[in-house]
C-alpha cells in the first residue's frame, strides 16, 4: 500500500466516524427530549464516548500519513496535488450530501407525525375552551332574573338586574289623564293646634292703606323635635297613726337621678332595629335632631338592645309554642357575619307571626337549639327552599319545596345549556300556577282529575326530554348540574308539586325570602353583628317588631311600649288584628 492510499483510507474511516458520531449525536438529543427510554440513552452515550475517542485515534494516524504524504509529495513536484485535493473534497461533500438527505427524510416523516398528532390534540384542546368560555359567560351572565342569585350579590362592575315582570307603556310617570286627584284633606277647627297670619302693611303696587275683605286658608303637616326636661316629683306622706313615711312606688326606669325616657330610648332602637343605622351614626342623629342638646353616649345606645330584649323573653318563648301548633310553617335561614365570621340568621313563621333566631352556623345543632322543627307533628307542614336537612328520619312533619326556586334552576339550566325541557318545564310550572289563580278567583279550591292527570304527563314528557337531550349532549360541562337537577325533580317530585292537588297549600317559600331580606340591608347599612350575643338581641326585636307589623301595629308604638317595660303581649297583638 503507498502513502497516499494508506492517507486517503485514514481519511475515509476519518469522516466515517464523524459521520457516525453526528448521527448518534442526534439521537442523544432526542433521547434527552424523552423519544427513548433511560436504558437507550446511556447506551447512546457510551456508544459516542467510544467513537469520539477512536475518532481521535484516528486522527492521529491521519495526520501521520498526511504528514508523510506531504512529504512525499515534494519530491514529486510534478504532481498535481490540487486536483487530487479537489477530488477527495468531492467525494467528501457527496457522502456529506447523502448524509444529510437521508436525516431530512427522518425528519419530515416526524414533522407530519407530529402535526398529525398536534391537529387532533389542538382541535380537543379548542373545543374543551370553548366550552370553558361558555360555561364562564353563562356564569358571568347569571344574576337575579335567570338564578337563584340575590341583586345584593351583584358585582361592583355590573348593573343591578332586578327581575321585573311588568311591560312599559310609554306613558309618562304619574297620574294619567283622567284620573282622580287625591289631596290632603283641610283641617277642621278643633284640629288646628298652630296658625300663623301672613299679614300687608301697604298695598304692593301704589303702598295705600289696605282693609281686610276676606281670608284665604292654607293647611300644613309639619313635625318639630322637641327636647322634654321632665322632673318626676314624688312626695313623701307619713301616716298619722302609724308613723311610717311612705311614697308612690318609683319605677325601675326612673331609678337613677337623671335618665333618658321612654320615647327618646324608642328613637335608639327604631334607629338601630328600623333604620338598621350603625352605633355612632344613631349617636349622630340624635345629636342633630335636638340641635346639640342631647349627647347619648355610644355605651348607652349600645346597652339598649341588652336592656330592651330583657322584656321580650316571653313574648318569645309564647309564640314559638304557637308556631309548634301552626298546620303550616315557612321557614329558611340566610347567612349574617358576626365578628369577621360567618353565622346565620334563621326565620320561622307564618303570614301573621315572624320569629327570627341567630347562630354561629348553618347547621342542625341550631335547628336542635331553636326547638321548633324537632317539635312539629305529622300534621304540618313546611315550605322551605330544597334544605336536605329537613328530610331527615328526627323530624315527622310534611315537607313542601318551593316552586319559584325550582323555576330559577330551570332557568339557569336553560341559559348555560341551550336545552328545551327546563324552558318547557319552567313555563309549564308558570302556566299551572297561572290556572290555579284564576281558578281561586272563581271560588273553586281544586283542579279536576283531567287536569292533574294531564299536568303529572306532561311532567313525565319533559323528564323524559331531558333525559334524551342530557344523553345526546353528555360530554358538556353543565352534564352534572343538568343530571343532578333531573335527579332532584324525580326524587322530591311529590314535595314540589303538593300545590297541584290541594290549593291550601302555597307554590312558593317568598314569604321566608321577604322576612329575612332586612339581614342584608342591615350588612349594607351597618355592617356586622359584634357577637353571637348581639345578634340574639337584634333578632329578638325583630321578631317583636315584625309579628306587631304583621298584625297592625306601628313599629314605634311596639317600641314605644318596650320603653316604657310594658311590651305588647302575644295575646294583644293577636287581638288587633283578629287572629
Amino acid at each position: 500500500m503507498t502513502l497516499k492510499e494508506a492517507y486517503e483510507q485514514r481519511r475515509q474511516e476519518n469522516l466515517s466516524l464523524k459521520r457516525n458520531i453526528r448521527k448518534l449525536e442526534k439521537e442523544l438529543e432526542q433521547a434527552s427530549a424523552g423519544l427513548f427510554t433511560p436504558d437507550e440513552k446511556v447506551s447512546l452515550v457510551k456508544e459516542v464516548n467510544r467513537l469520539k475517542r477512536e475518532l481521535k485515534d484516528m486522527e492521529r494516524e491521519r495526520d501521520r500519513y498526511r504528514g508523510m504524504w506531504d512529504a512525499e509529495r515534494k519530491r514529486h513536484l510534478s504532481y498535481d496535488f490540487d486536483r487530487l485535493d479537489a477530488l477527495e473534497e468531492n467525494e467528501s461533500l457527496k457522502h456529506k450530501v447523502a448524509f444529510l438527505e437521508e436525516e431530512n427524510r427522518i425528519l419530515k416523516e416526524k414533522v407530519s407525525s407530529l402535526q398529525a398528532q398536534a391537529s387532533s390534540d389542538a382541535q380537543a384542546r379548542i373545543q374543551a375552551l370553548s366550552d370553558e368560555v361558555a360555561r364562564l359567560a353563562a356564569i358571568i351572565n347569571n344574576d337575579g332574573s335567570n338564578s337563584g342569585t340575590p341583586t345584593s350579590k351583584t358585582p361592583l362592575n355590573k348593573n343591578k338586574v332586578i327581575p321585573n315582570s311588568r311591560e312599559k307603556t310609554g306613558r309618562k310617570k304619574g297620574g294619567q289623564k283622567g284620573h282622580e286627584q287625591h289631596t290632603l284633606p283641610s283641617f277642621s277647627e278643633e284640629e288646628i293646634s298652630e296658625t300663623e297670619t301672613h299679614s300687608l302693611d301697604h298695598c304692593p303696587d301704589c303702598g295705600g292703606e289696605l282693609e281686610e275683605v276676606s281670608r284665604r286658608n292654607k293647611d300644613e303637616y309639619d313635625y318639630e323635635v322637641r327636647l322634654v326636661k321632665k322632673r318626676h316629683i314624688f312626695p313623701e306622706y307619713q301616716c298619722r297613726r302609724c308613723g311610717k313615711i311612705f311614697h308612690h312606688p318609683i319605677p325601675n326606669r326612673l331609678k337613677e337621678k337623671c335618665q333618658y325616657g321612654p320615647a327618646l330610648k324608642a328613637m335608639v332602637l327604631a334607629l338601630l332595629d328600623l333604620g338598621y343605622v350603625s352605633v355612632n351614626r344613631t349617636r349622630k342623629l340624635l345629636t342633630g335632631f335636638f340641635s346639640g342638646s342631647v349627647h347619648p353616649c355610644e355605651g348607652f345606645i349600645i346597652s339598649m338592645q341588652k336592656k330592651a330584649s330583657r322584656y321580650l323573653k316571653t313574648f318569645s318563648a309564647n309564640l314559638k309554642k304557637l308556631l309548634i301548633s301552626c298546620e303550616l310553617l315557612y321557614w329558611d335561614d340566610t347567612v349574617i357575619f358576626i365578628n369577621k365570621k360567618r353565622g346565620c340568621m334563621r326565620f320561622y313563621g307564618t303570614e301573621n307571626l315572624a320569629l327570627f333566631t341567630a347562630h354561629h352556623r348553618k347547621d342542625r345543632s341550631g335547628i336542635d337549639e331553636d326547638q321548633i322543627l324537632p317539635l312539629l307533628g305529622a300534621g304540618t307542614y313546611v315550605m322551605h327552599d330544597h334544605l336536605l336537612l329537613n328530610y331527615n328520619d328526627d323530624f315527622s312533619y310534611v315537607n313542601i319545596e318551593c316552586s319559584q326556586h325550582l323555576q330559577r334552576d330551570l332557568q339557569k339550566l336553560a341559559e348555560i345549556s341551550g336545552h328545551q325541557w327546563p324552558a318547557l318545564l319552567k313555563e309549564l310550572i308558570s302556566q299551572t300556577i297561572h290556572d290555579r289563580k284564576e281558578k281561586q278567583k272563581q271560588g273553586e279550591t281544586a283542579f279536576d282529575d283531567a287536569y292533574i292527570t294531564q299536568f303529572h304527563n306532561k311532567l313525565d314528557e319533559l323528564l323524559d326530554k331531558g333525559d334524551q337531550e342530557h344523553e345526546e349532549d353528555h360530554s358538556r360541562y353543565y352534564e352534572e348540574e343538568e343530571r343532578r337537577l333531573l335527579n332532584r325533580i324525580r326524587n322530591y317530585r311529590e314535595n314540589y308539586f303538593m300545590w297541584v292537588s290541594d290549593f291550601t297549600l302555597p307554590t312558593t317559600n317568598n314569604l321566608s325570602e321577604r322576612s329575612l331580606r332586612f339581614t342584608k340591608v342591615h350588612e349594607k347599612v351597618s355592617g356586622q353583628f359584634e357577637s353571637l350575643e348581639y345578634a340574639r338581641y337584634f333578632a329578638l326585636i325583630r321578631t317583636y317588631l315584625e309579628t306587631c307589623a304583621r298584625n297592625g301595629i306601628n313599629e314605634f308604638t311596639a317600641l314605644l311600649r318596650l320603653t316604657e317595660e310594658n311590651p305588647f303581649t302575644l295575646q294583644e297583638v293577636l287581638a288587633n288584628s283578629g287572629s
